[in-house]
């Protein structure tokens, strides 16, 4: 395991631009901004009295500026070119340092801000189309984490992967901010926040101080302390906690895991003696209890969490006080699955509780009300065409606000997000009623929002506060104010960004308060090899703007955006309805199961902002797609102990045994390993490594040295996994970065598949259809080209960070852990380019991934293919070499071929390949016959 973080570069930035000249004009004089402690390093509207800039590529132009009367402009008229200005600037040590300035372009040019330092660039942010009928704002920041002497570069317009045209720049401003900082000793996550009646503010988060894993509590805004510890006996995981304030201190609950069952666990907290602090249990059944959400009535508390007590993940709610515990009961459809709860209290004491579920084709908030002793009829709230998710409630005296996440993809690419909305409305009756002008001041097209969360001041001002993602980096904590008709801009809450953590709202005395997450987490191009533990805290901070003049607040009728998303169309494209497949074999009956055992979540810093947090992705695995099974693949390299402990816990806690299966893993990523032989590409290439103990309690990083696939699968040896290499023949940065897959490191027990397709296309072999345009255009790394060096390895196909473009179907006795992870082991699995087809290639008694003795005399072969679209062409493959080839015209086929005479060859081996007319394709396993 990794002890030590050192920081680097990513080299591909070097190659990624052709260097324009620039010479700084006026003094870049360190001037104090009037904030305290801030220190403003450039400031410029370039008007004639402001500081200037010059460059061989921009200039300042006179009647198109953002305000007053000049800006800056520039051209590029080629692919590959960009203009730049360089800011020369010094910051103390463990500083922030925050970019801010204005673009637009004619023609959708990119605009990127990279950090210059000796002869190193770091990329710290870009917009890749830069508007063209609005002026579009560029934040950005990075953290000194030394004393520095560097420089900001500002690269625009831009050519590279975007198209040649004008960018006009307008109001610059560089600004140092010193750390104020309290990094913890332990790592602190998913914070959660609340006043008693007291006017106490509580703040309950989940804590790693390895190897223990805990919750703790903690009393104050200015200098919290520490009032408890959670302990549970056996504890091995916990999940976000819930805190409610109740007379004199809180309430606290918590998904807890012992002994492979996550249980949910509540404890009543004071000051009046907190070593007596005990956890209890709510029994609920089920092995996954997590996402709690608390209110608080009178005496009592009501409780509500997702379960898979019963099936399907429901919504269960019970009430709690000090002394006992009602029978948990369930109050979200027992038909479909629903996540992601909250529940609030209105004056009238009548409770509401929202969740999220997808049902018929569609992703949508639901809720239950609390009225007269008992839990109403489940209602169905939002009905858009958008993933709808993440519901937050508020109550303004009787008034129900909701809150909630909509987001939607393009094409099969499910899990890689191209648009974030947030939606705010008041329930009345049937009718969802919004603030004025959302879409035009808060949740425009452009910004990207997630998990919102709301509440009301003692003015009865509306708040509202999200994660605002920043590009590939993180997730910046912001807050609203809506009074009246008018949202005010957005007030940053802390100017170190973090994750996706939503920021809790809480309101006690007068003062409304916000429970914010701030990390060191890597940005791009940042530690390569072995690394410290990532910094991780939590604090509470006041919220306020007296700047909005209460008034009534104003609503009309909510009106989503416009969109051409449609899930129903997306999972009818991905087949998720396909029927269940079964075979028998030599007496036993296999079951066909579907499955990705490659993807990413935000834990990637190559996709952090635009793939999902792990329990969203895998609710889209099991709920969208219909999968039986999943993997999460982070990066080695983006991972620390704590965050690799944080990947087991969510891997166990969205297990479902028996209807959808989670494996551990991780994507052991060899790309900077420069090769043996000058001319040749980098070394080793990239795998994933499927475990099958999710409590596994190491991650591996091929950046951790110069160590080999062979040096890495001795060091697991102890607990048992296989490996799996991809994007097999990728030529990306010809070798670099990218590398192909090294065909000399081979083991047909510990690497028994490999990806033939993911979101790159495929890697059958040179010249295959939906061939992948990042190929090398030579032979040598495709799939093919490792049979025929004699290398036993089957197929299987997943979608990397395209989501939904890839999957494995896995022919197996049972949905089990165990038995999906011994078929994969066989070999008897295929892939597919992204939807779901049933394919099975057979011998007598051989199937695809089976290696045999070969006998005298012809071999007759069994294929048998149902696709949700018509089948234009079945082959089957001899030693690469089509022998077998009809044009069904119809979606289900089943032939047999005899191979009268096999060639007098030492090893044979066929495979199957199938193709749609909507252009997609399945592969089987080879058999192989051997003397």
């Amino acid at each position: 395991m990794r002890t030590k973080r050192t920081y680097g570069f990513n080299k591909r930035c070097l190659s990624l631009f052709v260097f324009s000249g620039l010479i700084l004009l006026a003094s870049t004089s360190q001037v104090w901004a009037a904030e305290t402690g801030k220190r403003l390093i450039f400031n410029s509207s370039f008007e004639p009295n402001q500081p200037q800039v010059r460059s061989e590529g921009l200039r300042v132009v006179k009647g198109t500026a953002r305000t007053g009367d000049y800006c800056l402009v520039g051209r590029v008229d080629k692919p590959d070119r960009f203009e730049s200005i360089e800011i020369p600037f010094e910051a103390k040590k463990n500083s922030l340092v925050n970019i801010s300035f204005w673009v637009r372009s004619d023609n959708h040019s990119a605009c990127a801000v990279m950090l210059k330092k000796a002869k190193k660039r770091e990329h710290i942010g870009e917009i890749k189309r830069v508007a063209t009928a609005d002026w579009e704002r560029m934040l950005c920041s990075f953290r000194t984490y030394a004393d520095t002497v560097a420089i900001i570069q500002i690269c625009g317009p831009s050519s590279f992967n975007a198209p040649a045209g004008r960018m006009w720049l307008d109001d610059l401003r560089i600004l140092e901010i010193p750390s104020e900082l309290n990094w913890p000793d332990s790592v602190q996550t998913f914070p959660s926040i609340d006043f008693d009646r007291k006017g106490n503010l509580w703040l309950a988060a989940a804590e790693a101080r390895l190897p223990e894993r805990r919750i703790c509590v903690y009393k104050g805004v200015s200098k919290p302390r520490r009032v408890c510890t959670l302990v549970v006996e056996g504890l091995t995981g916990v999940s976000a906690p819930a805190v409610a304030g109740v007379d004199s201190g809180c309430l606290v609950a918590f998904g807890a895991e012992v002994d492979d069952k996550w249980r949910m666990a509540y404890a009543f907290v004071s000051d009046a003696d907190p070593q007596k602090t005990s956890c209890k249990f709510i029994d609920c059944g089920g092995s996954a209890n997590i996402s709690p959400a608390i209110a608080v009535v009178g005496r009592r508390a009501c409780m509500v969490w997702e379960s898979n007590a019963g099936g399907n993940r429901s919504i269960y709610a019970c009430w709690v006080d000090r002394n006992s515990c009602s029978q948990p009961q369930r109050i979200s459809s027992s038909d479909s699955n629903s996540y992601n709860p909250d529940i609030v209290a209105l004056a009238n004491g009548d409770l509401f509780a929202a969740w999220d579920s997808v049902r018929n084709q569609s992703a949508d908030i639901y809720g239950a009300w609390f009225k007269s002793g008992r839990w109403q009829d489940e209602i169905r709230i939002t009905s858009g065409k958008r993933i709808e998710r993440h519901p937050a409630l508020a109550a303004k005296g009787n008034e129900l606000w909701l809150a909630w996440q909509a987001q939607s993809y393009k094409e099969l690419r499910i899990d890689n997000v191209s648009e974030q909305r947030i939606a705010v409305a008041r329930l009345d009756g049937n009718e969802l009623l919004a603030p004025l002008g959302l879409y035009e001041n808060v949740s425009k097209k452009k910004e990207r929002l997630i998990r919102p969360r709301i509440a009301f001041d003692g003015k009865g001002r509306l708040w509202l506060t999200v994660r605002r993602t920043t590009d590939r980096v993180g997730w910046q904590p912001v807050a609203y104010c809506y009074a009246g008709n008018q949202w005010s801009e957005f007030q940053s809450l802390c100017e170190q960004i973090g994750r996706w953590y939503p920021v809790k709202l809480a309101g006690g005395g007068g003062t409304l308060g916000a429970g914010i997450q701030y990390d060191d987490l890597d940005r791009p191009g940042g530690h390569h090899g072995i690394a410290d533990d990532f910094k991780s805290g939590v604090m509470a901070v006041p919220v306020a703007n007296d700047r909005m003049t209460p008034g009534k607040l104003k609503t009309e009728p909510l009106k989503m955006p416009d969109t051409d998303f449609s899930l129903k169309e997306q999972i009818e494209l991905c087949g998720a309805d396909f029927p269940r497949q079964k075979w028998n074999r030599n007496g036993k009956k296999l079951k066909l199961f579907w499955g990705t055992l490659h993807n990413h979540t935000d834990i990637s810093i190559c996709g952090r902002t635009t793939n999902p947090p792990g329990h969203d992705l895998l609710a889209n695995a099991r709920d969208i797609e219909l999968q039986d099974f999943c993997a999460l693949t982070d990066h080695g390299f983006n991972f620390d102990n704590p965050m690799w402990i944080y990947n087991g816990e969510q891997t166990r806690n969205n297990h479902d045994p028996g209807r959808f299966i989670t494996f551990l893993g991780l994507e052991w990523t060899s790309k900077d390993n420069p090769p043996a032989v000058p001319g040749e590409p980098n070394r080793y290439g990239h795998r994933n490594f499927i475990y099958l103990n999710t409590y596994y309690d190491q991650f591996h990083d091929a950046m951790d040295g110069d160590i080999t696939p062979f040096d890495v699968w001795r060091q697991i040896r102890k607990t048992e996994f296989v490996s799996i290499p991809h994007q097999l023949a990728d030529w990306r940065h010809k070798g670099k970065g990218n590398p192909p897959t090294d065909w000399n490191y081979v083991d047909e027990k510990l690497q028994p598949v490999a990806e033939i397709h993911q979101a790159r296309a495929s890697y059958e072999y040179l010249g295959c259809p939906r061939q992948s345009k990042s190929a090398t255009p030579f032979k040598g790394y495709f799939l093919q080209d490792a049979w025929a060096k004699g290398i036993i390895i089957g197929v299987i196909a997943s979608p990397d960070h395209g989501g939904g473009l890839g999957k494995a179907g896995v022919w197996a006795e049972e949905l089990t852990r165990e038995s999906i992870f011994r078929a994969i082991q066989a070999r008897h699995t295929f892939g597919t380019s992204a939807p779901k087809m049933a394919l099975w290639f057979g011998a007598g008694d051989a199937m695809m991934g089976d290696k045999v003795r070969r006998l005298s005399g012809s071999v007759t072969f069994l294929v048998k293919a149902l696709a949700m679209q018509d089948i234009k062409e079945v082959v089957i493959f001899r030693n690469n070499k089509i022998v077998y080839r009809v044009e069904p015209g119809v979606n289900e086929f089943k032939a047999r071929w005899t191979d009268e005479s096999p060639p007098d060859e030492k090893k044979l081996w066929y495979y199957a390949r199938i193709h749609t007319v909507d252009d997609h394709l399945a592969w089987s396993s080879p058999i192989w016959f051997v003397r």
